[in-house]
């Protein structure tokens, strides 16, 4: 049987935590560390996008409606105990929208959400002039290259940058294409995760989440930059693993049965 990026890894786990990748990352960046950093009270569940990874040769999707539209297929079955969303710059706004697609579903809120390098997805842009995705490939590598997401082999292999590019350039699209539009707010607790230097998001802009919630909202501002959680793993996993069991501890019991008929 072939191992999908969402089978289940702890399935006696009280909560699962499904995971979203930034704009050309995979399941595979979730998957090394944090199921086993998590285990056993975490089931983390590394969510795979089509065109990469496990899914590598499906059709790139650069919309954010037919994506969910897949992601929910994906999902909700495994919405049978608690879950939790973490999201880092894409992931963040996917894990939003992909929650919100939950909610009206009639399934329950997360009762925690992790965005991570983001502020309120679709308030600003990304650069200033041109998309991301229209850039020339020259400049659009040049840009890759600075921002630092990217493996540094990626760039001294043609190939495996050739293969790299276009993902990148869809889900660039797919962000840049992205319309914020107002909801509801939660009622979970949210945290907002970023770096004191990133030049995307500044630190200012990480309160801009608790706009979704009505409950409790805090930020972690680590040292670095757009991908500073990823320079302190281990610091971020024990953040996580805390605020999931003091979730797990303020859930009601189950209603007692009643009396034999």
């Amino acid at each position: 049987m072939v191992r999908r990026p969402w089978d289940v890894e702890c399935p006696d786990a009280p909560v699962r935590l499904f995971c979203l990748p930034w704009a050309g990352g995979s399941a595979v960046t979730y998957r090394r560390g944090w199921p086993q950093a998590l285990a056993p009270d975490v089931d983390v569940h590394a969510v795979e996008l089509p065109g990469r990874g496990a899914e590598f040769g499906e059709p790139l999707l650069r919309r954010v409606e037919p994506l969910l539209d897949v992601l929910m297929t994906r999902i909700v079955p495994l919405v049978d105990r608690p879950y939790a969303v973490f999201g880092h710059s894409m992931g963040s706004m996917l894990g939003l929208e992909l929650t919100r697609r939950l909610v009206a579903a009639g399934l329950p809120e997360p009762i925690r959400m992790f965005v991570s390098g983001s502020g309120m997805p679709g308030r600003r842009p990304r650069t200033e002039g041109s998309p991301l995705h229209e850039l020339p490939e020259n400049e659009f590598r040049e840009w890759l290259r600075k921002t630092g997401g990217t493996p540094a082999e990626v760039f001294r292999n043609p190939e495996l940058l050739d293969l790299v590019s276009p993902l990148l350039r869809a889900d660039f699209e797919l962000c840049d294409a992205y319309r914020h539009r107002p909801a509801p707010p939660f009622g979970c607790p949210v945290t907002a995760i970023g770096g004191d230097d990133d030049p995307y998001v500044p630190v200012a802009a990480l309160a801009e989440w608790a706009e979704i919630t009505t409950g409790p909202f805090d930020r972690l501002v680590l040292t670095g930059g757009h991908f500073a959680f990823q320079e302190h793993l281990d610091r971020v996993h024990a953040f996580v693993a805390a605020a999931l069991r003091t979730a797990v501890r303020g859930l009601a019991p189950a209603p007692a049965a009643g009396p034999a008929a």
